[in-house]
């Protein structure tokens, strides 16, 4: 996938992944070709393959580029002591995206969501930074593999949780109340 600085890649790396949401709106991933993915961003397939190289490579990077939690762009989060915070933020982005959320569950793509929030967390040196080695690989993959189930569930349930009960089982969940609690 191209990773460079030149403004004309880029705006058809962004075009390309734009083409791609708007096609999956009334197609399949599957169905969808890279020759249709071209027509609709009206770029070539030489310009496609040197750009992405494949489909799956223009989901990551347009989950990498406009849908991610990102902890940079939420650093607050990553600073708080608050893990309550976390969720509170986390809820609403699932909220604020559920059409994006919707189009990867039907498609069976959650998958690129979790790998692109992954490597997001790893990256980022405020989000737990002070854990390292496979301490930090464990609670980082659990965490995004939470995240992703959340947002996958709340798509399954017909998106009816609002912002407020998501960030309360987000918190419980995570942080083992349901653990502690008594069951009647």
């Amino acid at each position: 996938m191209y990773k460079g600085s030149n403004k004309t890649a880029l705006l058809s790396q962004k075009l390309i992944g734009d083409a791609l949401l708007r096609l999956l709106e009334n197609e399949s991933f599957a169905e969808i070709s890279v020759s249709d993915l071209c027509r609709e961003a009206e770029v070539s397939r030489q310009t496609f393959y040197s750009l992405f190289g494949s489909k799956e490579n223009v989901i990551v990077y347009t989950l990498q580029n406009s849908f991610c939690f990102t902890p940079e762009n939420n650093s607050s989060i990553c600073r708080s002591a608050s893990f309550h915070l976390f969720c509170q933020n986390y809820s609403s982005y699932i909220v604020r995206n559920r059409h994006l959320l919707e189009l990867l569950v039907k498609n069976e793509m959650m998958h690129f969501l979790y790998d692109v929030q992954y490597r997001a967390f790893m990256d980022c040196s405020h989000f737990f930074g002070d854990i390292t080695g496979d301490d930090r690989i464990y609670l980082v993959d659990f965490i995004s593999s939470g995240m992703n189930s959340i947002a996958k569930n709340y798509v399954l349930t017909g998106c009816t949780a609002d912002e407020a009960f998501l960030e309360k089982l987000m918190f419980k969940l995570f942080g083992g109340l349901y653990f502690m609690q008594k069951h009647e």
